[in-house]
């Protein structure tokens, strides 16, 4: 690691896709540090022993002082170990997580301790594969990386500098967001989209057609129909009011859509896909 903090050793909580991912990253990146695993999957946890992980039963049998942990668990099992193992994390030098919701884990963080070296983390990369073998060692590379400190005054400030030296040395690029925001944020750009391609696979699947018989265009759109739901079941549950939301806001847009083709009205087609086209071809 260039600058900021420098760990002993990187604790995972969770070896499957994301949580894979951070323990190859820093065996590549820092192959003097020891990464420990935790993970009930006993193929994850055989594939990420061969890779040069030590894997253990439970947290605390990891030496996490001067160290790591990383919670990459789905969300309600994240906020049920960040609570329960606190006596072990709140002994490292950072405590992390990878949950694509912040409010509820924060707030188990802050419940377990006052003084805490716990910053959320959400990486905006991964995809719809899940496992260990789904795993990559450069995920992270240029990805931006949501934080939310959990703890406030120099507290925050000494663990947020080392959440920024973690995440930058895994190829990241961090950003300093509340858990409120993050979670409003979250609903439009990352549930909205996955909930519309479950729609479209379905609606696809219902008309009779296969996978093998999209284009470019149709498989972009349906890439996130093949998504774990016991990943997305928390996060959904959580943010039930704002994911609803969101999709009402689309379904008042499809709605006019229809209205504009059942009347003829192709200019105002053309002028909602001028708007979608400046849009995406906008920097941001």
């Amino acid at each position: 690691m260039p600058e900021g903090p420098r760990f002993r050793t990187v604790t995972v909580v969770g070896l499957g896709a994301v949580g894979g991912s951070v323990a190859k990253g820093v065996l590549r990146r820092l192959p003097g540090v020891q990464v420990f695993g935790v993970d009930p999957d006993g193929e994850s946890s055989a594939r990420a022993a061969r890779d040069g992980v030590r894997v253990v039963p439970r947290l605390r049998d990891c030496d996490v002082d001067d160290g790591v942990v990383v919670f990459a668990a789905p969300l309600d099992a994240t906020v049920k170990l960040v609570r329960e193992t606190a006596p072990v994390w709140r002994g490292a030098a950072l405590a992390t997580d990878v949950a694509s919701l912040k409010a509820a884990v924060l707030e188990a963080a802050t419940a377990a301790t006052a003084s805490s070296p716990f910053v959320g983390a959400h990486p905006m990369c991964g995809s719809e594969r899940s496992g260990y073998p789904a795993a990559r060692a450069d995920l992270f590379d240029g990805a931006r990386v949501w934080l939310c400190p959990a703890a406030t005054g120099d507290a925050a400030s000494g663990a947020e500098a080392a959440a920024r030296a973690f995440w930058s040395m895994l190829g990241a690029r961090p950003c300093t967001i509340a858990a409120e925001r993050h979670d409003r944020v979250m609903a439009l750009v990352s549930h909205l989209p996955q909930l519309l391609s479950n729609a479209l696979a379905a609606t696809l699947e219902d008309a009779g057609m296969s996978t093998g018989q999209l284009g470019p265009g149709g498989r972009d759109m349906t890439r996130l129909a093949g998504s774990s739901p016991s990943m997305w079941l928390p996060l959904l549950e959580a943010a039930a009011g704002e994911d609803a939301a969101a999709l009402l806001a689309v379904e008042r847009r499809i709605v006019a859509i229809r209205g504009m083709l059942e009347s003829g009205d192709l200019r105002g087609v053309e002028t909602l896909m001028d708007r979608g086209r400046r849009w995406v071809s906008a920097e941001g």
